[in-house]
């Protein structure tokens, strides 16, 4: 099995074509197929989930690594830290999230849903738990 059918066999609702795939993203619920997956002609796969979830947390999620994407030079990108005005705005937002939650309030858009998964994966990069 190649490095490719190994990370698509790890995911849900793959739509495949050619070299490019789309699947739900592990990372987070995902109502829809949000995670593009592209098979580059050096072996190397790239991942991006238009919900905002980082690499490593789809990776994990999914049960791979990076050596199972970057498969000759293990190589592992540095992340952008989050700044403190970006952590605090995706607390507040999550903590409005759970209020409006359990006040059965809770009816998000698609616009919605992006800027509370984008929130999470903040959050998550940062170690920061609500």
């Amino acid at each position: 099995m190649s490095d490719y059918q190994k990370v698509l066999s790890r995911l849900e609702h793959v739509r495949q074509s050619g070299n490019k795939a789309m699947a739900k993203c592990p990372a987070h619920y995902d109502g829809s197929n949000s995670l593009s997956i592209k098979h580059l002609d050096n072996g190397k796969i790239l991942i991006h989930c238009f919900a905002g979830c980082a690499g490593e947390d789809i990776l994990s999620a999914a049960g791979l690594s990076w050596s199972d994407i970057y498969p000759e030079d293990g190589y592992k990108p540095e992340f952008n830290k989050a700044t403190r005005e970006e952590i605090d705005s995706a607390k507040y937002l999550m903590e409005l999230v759970h209020v409006w939650a359990s006040e059965g309030n809770l009816k998000p858009t698609e616009s919605d849903r992006k800027a509370i998964y984008k929130a999470q994966a903040i959050l998550d990069a940062a170690g920061v738990e609500i």
